[in-house]
């Protein structure tokens, strides 16, 4: 499971460029190359869920629409840094991410059964598991980059 952390650290690190045409946000000049992004996990999960080339056809297109469910339901209201946090405004971002929460799961749970349509029981296990695990990772380096 080491490995499959530091695959993804240096991938997602790597996944960083430039935008030196960005004028909109002049302080931001890094981000994430989504297409190279979702290239590069449905790259890992096709190896660490152990796909055939059959399973593999069918998963992909459903996994990039699960992707894009997940980015629908989330508020991101909740993206709100700790020392920002006060008493007037915590509340409100305390039940955004708890909608969030509740929104992902209904989403997750929906795909659940799409997904055991194409891959193995376990490997939905392992699926959702890695991913989070993409997930977190890929948000730290996103904070970090922001700093």
């Amino acid at each position: 499971m080491k490995k499959i952390l530091l695959v993804v650290i240096f991938a997602v690190s790597s996944l960083f460029v430039i935008d030196a045409t960005a004028q909109e946000q002049p302080a931001k000049g890094n981000k994430v190359d989504g297409e190279k992004l979702m290239t590069t996990r449905l790259e890992m999960l096709k190896n660490e869920l152990e796909m055939t080339d059959a399973q593999y056809v069918a998963f992909e297109p459903l996994y990039r629409e699960y992707r894009k469910a997940l980015g629908r339901v989330s508020d991101k209201g909740a993206r709100v840094k700790r020392e920002e946090l006060n008493n007037d405004n915590v509340l409100k971002v305390i039940s955004i991410r708890l909608s969030n929460t509740i929104n992902t799961a209904s989403v997750k749970q929906k795909y659940l059964w799409e997904f055991a349509e194409i891959i193995e029981p376990m490997q939905i296990e392992k699926l959702y598991r890695i991913d989070d695990r993409i997930s977190k990772e890929v948000r730290k380096i996103v904070q970090y980059q922001n700093k």
